[in-house]
């Protein structure tokens, strides 16, 4: 068996009371089977609460794993996009408190695949057009893009309080 890494991965954790991060950290290393160092800072949307993000390479497919230890902490906002190098095949994982845990399968620009299987589904379940819409919007994660997106920006402009721990 080859030991090269076919699987990468990005997890960004927007928001994390911060009596987690050490728990976080504790299940991220536990699937990735490696020890990686985790900087985090303070996240100014959510007072009390801490942001990271980081990058991963990895032999197995472990983004469903992490995302499956994350979402029982209900207090996280999070999500991990990880690739299969293979393939190409790309999967997202986005959790929030309020909403949960949403995977999706996603196409090379990023873009949020729905496939035939779940097609069929989404119409045989719906209706009305309105049930139509709410499917649809349902199945491409609009509730956690809404939810997520201040998040994203506030991590990506920097905004974020100063290092606050690193573990």
């Amino acid at each position: 068996m080859s030991n090269t890494q076919t699987y990468a991965g990005r997890i960004h954790i927007y928001s994390a009371p911060a009596a987690l991060t050490q728990h976080i950290e504790w299940a991220i290393n536990q699937h990735l089977n490696q020890v990686v160092k985790i900087t985090w800072v303070n996240q100014s949307l959510s007072p009390g609460c801490l942001a990271s993000e980081l990058e991963y390479k990895c032999k197995l497919p472990v983004a469903a794993k992490i995302a499956t230890a994350l979402k029982s902490w209900h207090y996280i906002r999070c999500e991990i996009r990880q690739i299969d190098l293979r393939s190409s095949d790309a999967t997202l994982y986005r959790i929030t408190p309020d909403l949960g845990l949403h995977q999706a399968s996603l196409a090379s620009n990023g873009d949020v695949v729905i496939n035939e299987n779940q097609l069929n589904q989404i119409i045989n379940n719906s209706y009305s057009h309105k049930m139509l819409q709410s499917n649809l919007e349902n199945a491409l994660g609009s509730s956690w893009e809404i939810e997520l997106e201040p998040y994203r920006i506030a991590l990506a402009s920097g905004t974020l309080g100063s290092i606050s721990k690193s573990g």
